[in-house]
């Protein structure tokens, strides 16, 4: 028989090898480290006019719990600073104590009300993988230093006020999978250098005065799902057979540029397209749809072009069609009755072409869809020149 006072040992022994197996699997909480913390601090007071009160940052607290800011949970490390809508109000410093947290992985400083240059210490923090400074003020070009910063996926700076050319060193950014400048100034030709961005998915450079030709090596972004350069001057001739690349494109929006010359029928070949738009460029002669025409495809516009001949009866292969607009154009000939069969169809603009003949009454309209599809079409066709 085991005396009373054993199970008290060994119920004691089995509670305390229990607590060291809890402690040894739940992950160490360091506090913030004091140069972390310091540097977080200068940092923030270097813009003296926003209004930082909001952040509720003090030095007799653990920096790892401040609002906005995020820590490696073993070291202690910053590794992640959203401050967004922060109001900082002024310009971020060549010098500025930012650039010595060496280990931030995401730094979001969107809207909050920054101005002056980027400066090219930006690419001293080399583990970024994330940076948003979109919505500022920000002037000047993009530093070639932005090249450092190798393990980017994200890199926005839409909405500023932004100049000069796309630098070159773009190219190096290899892990990058959005790539958002839009709403800014920038001019030139896209760099060819972006062709290395291999695993790139979003392209946004819309609104901006870029110019030229695409680059060749364009054909190499095989993974983009989002193509976005409408309001530039683009004036590219597009490659007559863009077939086998681009599967995974979904949206593409190139209108109010220049580009030109026939239009290509494989860019209707793309098996995941869902939004097409190339309105206002300089597109001419006949259009054609590929042999299997994009079936998810819910967009189209190729208004404002000069394209001509017959509309093709292969239109009604765009079966989820919802948006058709083929106006200010020069095609010519019967309205296919084809189009009949694109029962979802709610919007339809063939105003202003050399078309003949009446508006295919829709076979087996949508509930609700309509009144709306023919009345649209019959005052369309009214306008005609």
């Amino acid at each position: 028989m085991i005396p009373s006072h054993c199970y008290c040992l060994f119920g004691i022994i089995t509670i305390y090898f229990s607590l060291l197996t809890h402690t040894l699997s739940s992950p160490t909480l360091h506090f913030c480290r004091h140069e972390q913390r310091d540097a977080l601090l200068e940092f923030i007071d270097e813009f003296r006019y926003g209004n930082t009160s909001i952040l509720s940052w003090k030095k007799s607290s653990d920096c790892c719990h401040w609002k906005g800011v995020t820590c490696d949970e073993k070291h202690g490390q910053v590794i992640s600073l959203k401050l967004s809508d922060a109001s900082l109000k002024g310009s971020l410093k060549t010098n500025s104590s930012l650039f010595r947290l060496q280990y931030v992985r995401h730094l979001d400083l969107m809207n909050c009300d920054l101005i002056g240059d980027i400066p090219s210490s930006i690419g001293n923090l080399s583990r970024l993988t994330f940076i948003d400074l979109s919505m500022n003020g920000l002037v000047g070009e993009i530093p070639a230093s932005v090249g450092n910063l190798n393990q980017l996926r994200d890199l926005i700076l839409e909405n500023n006020r932004l100049t000069g050319m796309i630098p070159f060193s773009i190219g190096n950014l290899t892990y990058l999978l959005h790539l958002r400048l839009s709403g800014n100034h920038l001019v030139g030709e896209v760099p060819n250098s972006i062709g290395n961005l291999n695993e790139l998915k979003v392209l946004s450079l819309e609104n901006n005065n870029f110019s030229g030709n695409l680059p060749i090596s364009f054909a190499n972004l095989t993974k983009l799902s989002n193509i976005v350069l409408y309001y530039n001057n683009f004036t590219s001739r597009l490659p007559s057979d863009m077939s086998g690349l681009f599967h995974n494109l979904k949206s593409i929006d190139i209108a109010f540029n220049s580009f030109f010359g026939p239009f290509p029928k494989s860019l209707f070949s793309f098996p995941s397209l869902e939004y097409f738009h190339v309105e206002e460029n300089q597109f001419q002669g006949p259009i054609e749809f590929a042999n299997t025409s994009s079936p998810k495809l819910e967009f189209l516009n190729l208004s404002l072009n000069k394209f001509d001949g017959p509309i093709p009866e292969s239109i009604s292969e765009f079966l989820n069609l919802k948006n058709l607009d083929l106006s200010n154009n020069n095609f010519t000939g019967s309205i296919p009755r084809s189009i009949s069969k694109l029962v979802h169809l709610t919007d339809l603009d063939l105003s202003y072409n050399k078309l003949k003949g009446e508006v295919p009454r829709n076979t087996d309209p949508v509930s609700g869809s309509e009144f709306k599809f023919i009345q649209r079409t019959i005052s369309a066709l009214d306008m005609q020149t």
